[in-house]
């Protein structure tokens, strides 16, 4: 960790009264089980881009759906001339 980093959290903390100090001591074990439970499983992106491969689309393929979807968005909002 970056030592400046360090100094700067430890010189912020010391201002601070019991129960602010309580919450930012709740906060940072959150922030310790979030990460632990991304860092559980480091390959389920992987496992889920190849579960799914079959079923993703290829960036041309989504863009032209996407171009598609946007044409017929515009064409419902298009006031007839008449």
């Amino acid at each position: 960790m970056d030592t400046q980093i360090q100094q700067k959290i430890v010189e912020s903390l010391q201002h601070l009264d019991s129960f602010q100090l309580s919450e930012v001591s709740d906060f940072v074990e959150f922030i310790h089980r979030k990460r632990k439970t991304i860092l559980a499983d480091p390959n389920i992106i992987d496992a889920l881009c190849g579960k799914y491969r079959d079923r993703l689309s290829s960036s041309k393929e989504f863009a032209e759906k996407k171009q598609e979807e946007i044409k017929i968005e515009e064409e419902k909002w298009q006031i007839p001339l008449s």
